[in-house]
């Protein structure tokens, strides 16, 4: 029974979410659950409701502290977001501690996504379907929920694999590190007509290819490229946009030493960035806004 209050594990880090609460002293943000079927209008959310969380969705069962990945969440990542939004909500030219706090926080917030797993899970249930109609081309009821099982249980493996096998962490990370690191940043603001929404996959990048930027026009996933741009919603009033160097900008100039800029967004920005978060989630859409997020639905 001591377990059971780790047991239910935050997707969307409560130290997060905070920052789109409804009133200060309120422990409620405003929010639509798009996977409910019965209640699907906008709706208020405590910051630990049952919405936010998945059962034992982190633990690692043949490890001898299956809660490993949790607590490190808890302790050295989740720690650090108050750190991060204390310098820029005094929109200082951020420390370079700072800097290197977000690019931690982006690449955990992302690895740990419910995309990432669902996307493994996806594809590892088509191939193995695929692989089944093609020798016996009828499946069984049967048999295709044993195959959802199996694929259920591969894509928790890989998805927390990332994170505790040693080569591929260490290989994720430089990526993403240096990519992240070789792009210029500046700090979006919103109005407080028209602030910044989040969500339960938070960051994505836009599809830069025309060719498929008319069906598919956000990746929910951060593309890891020299000409990707980056959107991640740091709270209603922020939001870190991380996009190529321009041409001719010195070699020494990086995203850990260059000025950061803060920027007043026009509507038109905010409105593109809230379309990608409204895209880019895996069922659950946030704001501190209930009127904006019913816009959002009669928008889209």
């Amino acid at each position: 029974m001591k377990h059971t209050k780790k047991n239910e594990q935050h997707i969307i880090p409560k130290t997060y979410l905070r920052y789109w609460k409804i009133e200060p002293n309120k422990n409620f943000v405003y929010g639509i659950d798009f996977s409910n079927e019965y209640k699907k209008g906008v709706q208020t959310f405590g910051l630990n409701d049952k919405v936010f969380k998945e059962h034992k969705y982190y633990n690692i069962n043949n490890c001898s502290n299956p809660y490993i990945l949790e607590d490190f969440f808890g302790t050295n990542i989740e720690s650090i977001w108050n750190d991060i939004m204390d310098e820029i909500n005094e929109e200082k030219n951020l420390s370079k501690e700072v800097r290197e706090k977000i690019i931690l926080w982006l690449y955990v917030s992302k690895m740990r996504s419910p995309y990432m797993r669902n996307n493994i899970e996806r594809i590892t249930n088509f191939i193995a379907k695929t692989d089944e109609r093609y020798i016996n081309k009828d499946i069984s009821i049967e048999k295709e929920k044993q195959i959802e099982s199996i694929s259920k249980r591969i894509a928790k493996q890989i998805h927390l694999g990332s994170f505790v096998n040693k080569e591929q962490h260490n290989n994720l990370w430089d990526l993403f590190s240096k990519t992240l690191n070789a792009k210029q940043w500046r700090i979006l603001k919103s109005t407080t007509d028209f602030e910044f929404w989040t969500n339960d996959n938070p960051g994505f990048s836009p599809n830069m290819d025309k060719r498929f930027a008319i069906e598919n026009p956000y990746h929910h996933v951060i593309e890891l490229n020299a000409n990707s741009f980056i959107f991640f919603p740091l709270s209603p009033k922020y939001c870190l946009e991380i996009s190529p160097f321009f041409v001719g900008t010195p070699l020494e100039i990086s995203a850990l030493n260059m000025k950061i800029e803060y920027e007043q967004a026009d509507l038109e920005v905010v409105d593109y960035i809230n379309r990608g978060i409204f895209f880019t989630k895996t069922k659950i859409l946030v704001s501190n806004n209930k009127k904006s997020l019913e816009q959002s639905i009669r928008r889209n």
